[in-house]
């Protein structure tokens, strides 16, 4: 089955965000906690243990554990991030929605949803120029990059240029020192880190909202986090933490039956009726209140108004499996 061109998209654009954590990764090599005396052992022991403040021992048992705590973090940083905190909630913005499965934290993010290109015209393309990253092991949101200057490098050499003549020699040394300043970010190869990761992770939160304003759904709902993962995974895009976040009890431990290669909505032969059947399905599973026929119904007349009475009636048969009356379960 033709996988559709958004989730090809999607799929390399995160491969290459865990090939640039992995490169980083090796270059920062391994960090290893300190040798200790007995007695700072047992200091960095109680305050690993949560029993002495980091602010009551002495500088070396300090720094061992806060080396510790950056060990800590490349190992576990979806856990030391907001990500769990963000799975506890009972619902998400459409917007909170695309950037978090996008592995990008809503409220340390600074970014344009749209930009002006050069004929004035409104592009629908996120740029990201700041942000934090569930998946980072280290903290870079307010790492400077080249973008935060006003003008880049090749743009003040122009003005240098032009000042050759009809400037003075203060205002000349003054584009030479922000020159070296623009360079020096340029170059930084933890500022060029960070701008290939926003880079990445920005092009993934256009493909999601791209899709997600193109659903079938009110696309401005907030929605429980579940549905959100529910909705990428039945259509075939992969969420980096998904399986961390089943592992942790955060999400239900198996991805839903729709996941991909099922039921691509652009190819020949896709089957809508049985597509809308499973989803139906699938959500009276998960929700309570009535039989699973008037919670099967609900959700089609409110998901999909436009579909024949027959139709409905046909839906709802097939996926009712409570056909021996009684009274009704109250769960899924």
């Amino acid at each position: 089955m033709r996988t559709p061109r958004d989730v090809f998209s999607y799929a390399e654009t995160l491969q290459q965000i865990r090939q640039l954590q992995k490169e980083r990764d090796e270059k920062k090599g391994d960090l290893e906690v300190p040798d200790l005396t007995p007695e700072h052992q047992k200091e960095y022991e109680l305050v690993r243990a949560g029993k002495l403040n980091p602010l009551d021992v002495g500088v070396e048992v300090r720094m061992a554990f806060t080396i510790f705590s950056m060990i800590e973090q490349r190992k576990h940083p979806l856990y030391f991030s907001h990500l769990p905190a963000y799975l506890e909630q009972e619902t998400w913005s459409p917007k909170e929605g695309v950037l978090i499965l996008a592995g990008i934290d809503p409220e340390a993010a600074i970014l344009d949803w749209t930009y002006e290109n050069f004929m004035g015209a409104q592009v629908d393309s996120p740029s990201i120029r700041h942000a934090n990253w569930f998946s980072s092991p280290s903290d870079l949101y307010d790492y400077p990059v080249a973008s935060d200057f006003e003008y880049s490098s090749r743009e003040i050499k122009g003005l240098i240029k032009k000042a050759e003549e009809g400037s003075t020699a203060a205002e000349r040394l003054e584009l030479l020192h922000r020159l070296e300043e623009v360079e020096k970010w340029e170059n930084d190869e933890t500022s060029m880190f960070k701008r290939a990761m926003l880079s990445a992770r920005a092009r993934m939160v256009g493909i999601l909202k791209k899709r997600w304003d193109s659903g079938d759904h009110d696309s401005g709902q907030r929605r429980a986090p579940s549905f959100f993962v529910r909705w990428a995974e039945t259509r075939g895009f992969e969420i980096e933490w998904a399986a961390w976040a089943r592992e942790h009890d955060y999400l239900d431990q198996e991805p839903p039956v729709t996941a991909a290669p099922f039921f691509d909505a652009d190819a020949e032969d896709y089957p809508r009726l049985l597509h809308i059947g499973v989803r139906a399905w699938e959500h009276a599973r998960q929700t309570s209140g009535g039989t699973a026929k008037q919670r099967i119904a609900s959700f089609l007349a409110d998901r999909y108004p436009d579909l024949s009475g027959s139709e409905r009636d046909a839906i709802s048969m097939i996926g009712n499996w409570q056909k021996a009356g009684g009274r009704p379960r109250t769960g899924g």
